[in-house]
């Protein structure tokens, strides 16, 4: 192979493994299921639960050693018809009992609620004062291993829109949740966040949250944890 041969063969392979990267990275599409929620199978479900899912590695750019692991679950109409599938096919729960966890997760977690005689998930509150809710995992990874401790809690955590604005806390649930935070190994909640950025203004646009979101999480490191997931 002459030089000249060699430096095509080089460039292909530079091509070849740079498109490969672009393509690969961020690239996290679901299907659009026609067919009515209490069909869909868990294959289905979890599809669509990962694609609500995000987490603080999956940005590949990030090169500062993390001491905090965190995933996040956005809880939206979408997203909780497939936990309340999938939890009744794991349970082999009957057809109807989908209808009655939807109903307590919609109201657990959003302003939304399931009319049985409608057939249809509808508003309760009109200003969404529920606010926006996530399912997260915390688990510590710091090495050498401390205990991660906040006095004041959630009051570090943020959910951020693209521009800048963002909201508070307002509720926690979860086993062994408390008004501080503390991390010995891990730990699982659901957030809620307000619906109104601290200008008083609507954070989101869509009730239903289904938009590009940042969530921050200050204090449990150094630098600050954010957790961006995008609808483009």
């Amino acid at each position: 192979m002459n030089l000249k041969e060699l430096s095509n063969f080089l460039l292909l392979i530079f091509i070849f493994f740079s498109c490969s990267f672009q393509t690969n990275y961020y690239k996290k599409t679901v299907n659009v299921f026609p067919k009515d929620a209490t069909k869909w199978n868990l294959a289905e479900c979890n599809e669509i639960l990962d694609f609500y899912t995000t987490d603080n590695f999956s940005d590949p750019t990030i090169k500062t050693v993390q001491k905090v692991y965190i995933k996040v679950l956005m809880l939206n109409k979408t997203s909780i018809k497939a936990l309340a599938r999938k939890e009744v096919i794991e349970r082999r729960l009957q057809e109807n009992d989908f209808y009655n966890i939807l109903e307590t997760y919609l109201r657990e977690f959003t302003s939304l609620t399931y009319n049985n005689k409608r057939n249809e998930i509808i508003e309760v509150d009109p200003n969404y004062s529920n606010g926006y809710s996530f399912k997260i995992f915390f688990e510590n990874i710091s090495n050498p291993y401390e205990r991660i401790f906040l006095q004041n809690g959630y009051s570090y955590f943020f959910l951020e829109n693209m521009n800048g604005d963002f909201s508070r806390v307002i509720n926690v649930t979860g086993r062994f949740v408390e008004d501080y935070f503390q991390l010995d190994d891990y730990l699982y909640t659901n957030i809620r966040f307000s619906p109104f950025a601290t200008n008083n203004k609507r954070l989101f646009d869509s009730k239903d949250l289904n938009e590009s979101y940042k969530l921050v999480f200050n204090g449990l490191q150094m630098e600050p944890i954010v957790i961006k997931w995008n609808v483009k």
